[in-house]
């Protein structure tokens, strides 16, 4: 009897023991550990002990330590990859340049007896070029002087002959790609050498219309720029006392004297002057809505009180204004 009491008491004592114990070999095992004070409680509301608690913390910062190290390694291989593509582009293009180079074979020929030499042929003189009757002056920039820089003197045909060249333009201004505009044929706008003095002591190139013969159309010195707006329609702007101004970040430029003027029927539409010294316009690059079918804006005028005119063309090629005020907008 005294024997299997004994027993008992051990098997108790066992249990016990298992039961004060810290296991934490389940993830859940270690939420129930007899361990854990009271209240002690994870986000899933279940008993956790100090210990357990410590084994998490480690473990997330393992992990973090872990992702940081697969970060940078990460970062390292890929820079070294970025470096090995390089290079591999360069060699690239360093054996297509080697490919592409011409090599020089130098032949040594015995001489030639004189009877099986020829003489040079003559270069074939270009007769001058036939002009046709109706014919589209391409230039070293298109529209007009708005904005340009081009510097060539001369026109060509569709066929890139030149056919008129002269030594006393400094610029020309054609169509230059595609006449989207309707430039108009057998003339060209020219940016001339001749100067004109402003009474500021400042010095201006004179601009001109010419036809296909160099022939000047206004021979007004006083003419500082010319561009087309479309069909028939041009801006001839003067500045005979002030250098004009530019604003190329908003697309402006200031004119002491602007008019439209219509080649065709030689009409004009002269824009008043802003505060009574300088016309503010503007080119529209790509057109812009203007709420009415079939107005095409060309140019803006911009008054200092910020209402603008806008020249539009409507359907039937007119020139029409839309006055919108700046209250509308």
């Amino acid at each position: 009897m005294k024997s299997f009491l004994t027993t008992v008491l051990l098997l108790f004592m066992v249990q016990a023991a298992n039961a004060q114990s810290h296991v934490s070999k389940s993830e859940y095992a270690r939420y129930n550990c007899r361990f854990a004070p009271k209240g002690w409680n994870n986000s899933e509301g279940k008993l956790m002990c100090p210990a357990c608690d410590k084994e998490n913390e480690d473990a997330r910062k393992k992990k973090i330590a872990d992702d940081k190290a697969a970060y940078e390694a990460g970062k390292i291989r890929n820079a070294k990859l970025k470096a090995e593509n390089e290079a591999n582009f360069k060699k690239k293009l360093a054996e297509t340049a080697e490919k592409s180079k011409v090599t020089e074979v130098h032949v040594t020929m015995g001489k030639m007896p004189v009877t099986d030499s020829k003489k040079p042929e003559q270069p074939v003189k270009k007769g001058p070029v036939k002009l046709a009757k109706d014919i589209e002056l391409y230039a070293g920039w298109g529209m007009g002087m708005f904005t340009h820089n081009s510097r060539t003197n001369f026109f060509l045909n569709e066929n890139k002959d030149t056919v008129l060249k002269s030594n006393d333009y400094l610029e020309t201004y054609a169509v230059w790609r595609e006449n989207k505009n309707n430039f108009p044929k057998n003339i060209g706008i020219v940016l001339l050498k001749e100067i004109n003095k402003i009474s500021n002591g400042r010095e201006q190139n004179v601009a001109d219309i010419v036809d296909l013969k160099g022939k000047r159309y206004f021979n007004d010195n006083t003419i500082s720029t010319i561009f087309h707006l479309a069909d028939d329609y041009f801006v001839i702007c003067k500045s005979p006392t002030l250098p004009e101004w530019r604003s190329y970040g908003n697309n402006y430029t200031g004119y002491e004297n602007v008019e439209i003027y219509n080649l065709k029927t030689k009409k004009s539409i002269k824009l008043d002057k802003d505060a009574g010294r300088f016309v503010s316009i503007s080119i529209y690059v790509g057109g812009r809505k203007m709420g009415d079918p079939g107005l095409e804006p060309f140019l803006s005028r911009v008054y200092i009180n910020y209402d603008e005119d806008v020249y539009c063309l409507n359907a039937n090629r007119e020139m029409v204004v839309k006055k919108i005020l700046k209250a509308d907008r």
